[in-house]
């Protein structure tokens, strides 16, 4: 009974989130700042295995195997802006695993100035915080339900906003045929106090829906990964003229590639691996129309140094710099 009540809520939340808004705030909540998903495209995974980054964003990947590993990543972004996190998964008895998360964004330094573009001499900062409690519950063997609960703060200047959250996600793995697949609804929500609530405006979540499938191949190391993101909004570029210059075919088949993103794990053996990924939509939003290069494109390695993994990735958003994130993940003895 009430394994059929976590389906109905989990359906309930999927079509209550279609009529979300488009136009949001918290970009914090946009950030999969884990190298593995960073390597992977952007986007979760869908396995079971020891690797407790995989949960934080896909809480339905949650398993005993995460029991009291800490994960902590930091993230070098551009123009002086970094984002961290910490993460620590612990088991209650007969409740099965948790997980707790500390996220931050740091977006730098700002001068201020007056109306006339003179500098006044101070400077005021922006940042964003969000902590999230995780867990997940069996409905089959091979089959996790997931959830998130999300407390988000952004503070810019003398400008501050709070809201509540919320992840759901299915996660399937077979670990015999190593074929997985799951559904993500992240950044359910609503804000408690906006940044100037004089104004008749709500700031909204930046909601998302994520389908994925991924597959290993029998006779050689090698998984492949497809991910659909976006389900809830079918024309997410950004591009002011593209339904102008396309016609209403190449609109359509745009518009599809564009929720796409590709992506492959070369598994050397369990202490070293290799991560390919391609987001059609960054390389088309972002590349410069002049030199594209590897816009788009993201790669990243894991390996294990004693008793650490360490996960590492760099991602190519445009032509002028690339973001690096590094994870560490820690098993901790009681």
């Amino acid at each position: 009974m009430t394994r059929s009540k976590l389906l109905i809520i989990f359906i309930l939340q999927v079509s209550i989130c279609i009529s979300q808004q488009n136009l949001t705030s918290y970009s914090i909540l946009n950030n999969n700042c884990i190298s593995r998903n960073s390597s992977l495209g952007g986007y979760p995974i869908g396995v079971f295995d020891s690797d407790a980054s995989l949960s934080i964003f896909l809480p339905s990947n949650l398993n005993n195997d995460h029991n009291r590993q800490l994960v902590i990543n930091y993230n070098n972004h551009f123009a002086d802006s970094d984002f961290g996190m910490v993460n620590y998964n612990f088991k209650i008895k007969d409740k099965g695993v948790f997980s707790t998360t500390l996220f931050y964004n740091n977006y730098g330094k700002f001068d201020y100035y007056d109306a006339s573009g003179v500098n006044l001499g101070n400077s005021f900062s922006a940042n964003d915080w969000v902590f999230q409690i995780g867990h997940s519950k069996d409905l089959h063997e091979n089959l996790k339900i997931g959830v998130n609960l999300k407390f988000i703060s952004s503070v810019y200047e003398q400008y501050k906003s709070y809201a509540i959250g919320s992840d759901f996600s299915l996660t399937f793995f077979n670990n015999q045929k190593q074929f997985g697949a799951y559904l993500l609804v992240s950044n359910i929500g609503t804000t408690v106090k906006d940044y100037n609530e004089s104004l008749n405006y709500k700031s909204k979540l930046p909601l998302n829906s994520i389908i994925g499938l991924n597959t290993k191949l029998k006779h050689a190391p090698i998984r492949f990964h497809v991910c659909y993101h976006h389900l809830n909004n079918w024309n997410i570029s950004q591009s002011t003229n593209s339904s102008e210059d396309l016609s209403s075919f190449r609109q359509l088949s745009s518009n599809f590639f564009n929720h796409l993103v590709f992506a492959s794990e070369l598994l050397f053996s369990d202490n070293f691996n290799i991560r390919f990924g391609y987001d059609i939509f960054s390389r088309k939003e972002l590349q410069p129309q002049s030199r594209p290069g590897t816009t788009g494109l993201s790669w990243g390695v894991g390996f294990k140094v004693k008793k650490l993994k360490i996960n590492y990735s760099n991602s190519k958003y445009h032509f002028a710099g690339t973001s690096n994130n590094i994870t560490i993940i820690k098993e901790l003895k009681t």
